[in-house]
């Protein structure tokens, strides 16, 4: 039998053009519709690349193998031009690629991490008491600011209300829209918008490390630039910044995961109601403590139930190093190999993947301990390929829920919740109106 008539169910679509205009209309929609008709591992061509699609915890071993699947030449073109380039985590291999990424965690370490919970708590407590005063009202835009807030706070060292954050925040929506259309390099499109951004960060982040070389202060940032890898590197100032770039990018997408927290824990009074018990109770007040965050298991629960079901980002790239045995279909050496996260999150392997449910990560039920099941911002260890803020982004989600649940109550009047096509990540049509109230 040919390699050919081993290939993976689906279609390359239109000559040159593949299936791109489909992709990039509703990249998750694409993604979905592909997978219930062809099961966890199908074929495209996108973006003028042969691209395998691949989902569920049976496909990880091999995914995560750097012999078979190689991060090196995995973004298309356009959304590594979007990222700036080569020499980011996202696309490095082997020993450059774990010395770069044992620099990065520096900022993340647990030391870290309880040292950033006071800005966190703050920045929350401030979200909350100013919704709170404006009546009901979108909320999607202020779980923006609050994420990029938190991570240019803990990372940058940037104190709410520097110019630069406006800034920061205006660039990324233009970037975000520029990863969903396509790649036409013309003035006035979405692309060429998101390059002109692209830069304007780049060029931002470049003065933002120049400063804290000459005035190194306890933030992240400070903290990557004094680390030092096993073997004696350390990172430049270039290269810093350009992976600043991708942990803002990455990181303000955790917005679609506190709109997910509220949405959901309002459609469940017994959640909520067990939640707030549990906060209250470890952490009534005053500051809340990485000692507490620790005694609040439903709380984690909570909150990696949020990131299971929350539709944050369509896909994780690789390029098969090797021609692949995937599912009973071959993958030639050369083709994209794209992890879709969001169906390896409603995989099977999780009970009712479509209900919110909590207590599948209970120690009972432990539905996420089948190998690999649970890779919500990747699979496999913080070391290897998985989302350097995997820590922090859990510990700002939890800093927001428990300030939510000991201080306020709300309400999500009727409205339509169903999610816009063509964003990453989706957002709620409505804008996601909500009335909070102090408790």
């Amino acid at each position: 039998m040919t390699t050919a008539q081993k290939l993976p169910p689906g279609s390359s679509g239109l000559p040159l053009l593949g299936e791109t205009l489909a992709f990039a209309k509703d990249i998750f929609g694409f993604i979905h519709s592909r997978t219930q008709a062809h099961g966890p591992v199908f074929r495209s061509h996108i973006l003028g690349t042969p691209t395998a699609f691949i989902s569920g915890p049976e496909v990880c071993e091999a995914w995560l193998d750097e012999k078979q699947v190689q991060r090196e030449g995995a973004f298309p073109a356009p959304i590594q031009e979007l990222f700036g380039g080569a020499g980011i985590l996202p696309l490095m291999d082997g020993a450059p690629h774990r010395a770069r990424k044992e620099l990065m965690l520096a900022a993340f370490t647990r030391e870290a991490l309880a040292l950033y919970l006071p800005a966190l708590q703050k920045l929350a407590e401030t979200l909350f008491e100013k919704k709170a005063a404006s009546g009901e009202s979108s909320v999607l835009d202020d779980l923006k600011l609050f994420a990029i807030e938190a991570i240019c706070a803990n990372v940058l060292g940037l104190l709410p209300g520097d110019p630069q954050l406006a800034a920061f925040l205006a660039d990324y929506a233009v970037i975000f829209k520029a990863l969903a259309s396509l790649p036409i390099k013309l003035p006035g499109t979405p692309f060429w918008k998101g390059l002109k951004a692209r830069d304007r960060v780049l060029a931002r982040f470049a003065a933002i490390v120049q400063a804290h070389q000459m005035a190194p202060t306890e933030d992240g940032l400070s903290r990557v630039l004094a680390a030092r890898a096993k073997d004696g590197t350390q990172i430049t100032g270039e290269q810093v910044g350009k992976e600043l770039h991708h942990v803002v990018l990455a990181g303000t997408i955790v917005f679609a995961v506190l709109a997910q927290i509220l949405v959901e824990v309002s459609r469940n009074p017994a959640v909520r109601d067990r939640l707030a018990a549990e906060v209250k109770a470890q952490s009534p007040a005053g500051p809340i403590t990485a000692a507490q965050l620790r005694q609040m298991p439903y709380l984690t629960q909570v909150v990696n139930e949020a990131k299971r079901s929350a539709p944050v980002v369509p896909v994780s790239f690789g390029k098969a190093r090797v021609e692949l045995q995937m599912n009973g279909y071959s993958i030639p050496a050369g083709w994209n190999v794209m992890m879709a996260v969001v169906e390896s999150n409603h995989n099977k392997v999780f009970s009712d993947p479509l209900k919110f449910d909590p207590d599948r990560f209970s120690p009972e039920r432990a539905e996420e301990k089948k190998p690999y099941a649970f890779s919500p911002q990747g699979a496999g260890t913080l070391e290897a390929h998985k989302c350097l803020g995997y820590d922090y982004s859990s510990v700002l989600i939890q800093v927001f829920t428990a300030v939510l649940l000991r201080g306020y109550s709300w309400t999500l009047p009727a409205q339509d919740l169903s999610l816009k096509a063509g964003l990453i990540p989706p957002e709620q049509k409505s804008g996601l109106r909500i009335q909070f109230k102090k408790a």
